[in-house]
């Protein structure tokens, strides 16, 4: 398998994933961004149900695991950070993983912050 196939089923399950994350938006409408907490949270199910009925990203076959992992990080990016905390959390320590989380909550609301500040 060469790795421009892998490349393009990476790619190929992103473009899915970004194409349904964009139809969930335009359907759920509500004042709270109710859109993007259905999504992490679907996302982060659809990883957790895949890994596991998969037999996890070491047992995967490449190309299986670049569909699952290309489709989740196109659906959400949220479903990717929530697995590698919870693998810090299983192969290194709690603390490492809560700081995994506080780490990029507040790094990321500082950038967004930070670019709109300098924008303006």
């Amino acid at each position: 398998m060469s790795e421009l196939h892998l490349h393009a089923m990476f790619g190929l399950g992103g473009g899915l994933g970004a194409v349904l994350r964009h139809w969930i938006t335009l359907r759920v409408r509500h004042d709270l961004p109710f859109a993007t907490l259905i999504v992490n949270v679907l996302g982060s199910l659809l990883l957790g149900l895949w890994i596991g009925y998969l037999g996890g990203p070491v047992e995967m076959g490449e190309e299986e695991r670049r569909l699952v992992f290309g489709f989740c990080g196109g659906f959400t990016t949220f479903s990717s950070f929530a697995y590698q905390s919870l693998e810090l959390r299983r192969e290194r320590t709690i603390a490492l993983a809560a700081g995994n989380i506080l780490l990029s909550l507040v790094l990321c609301w500082f950038a967004l912050w930070l670019g709109l500040f300098l924008i303006r």
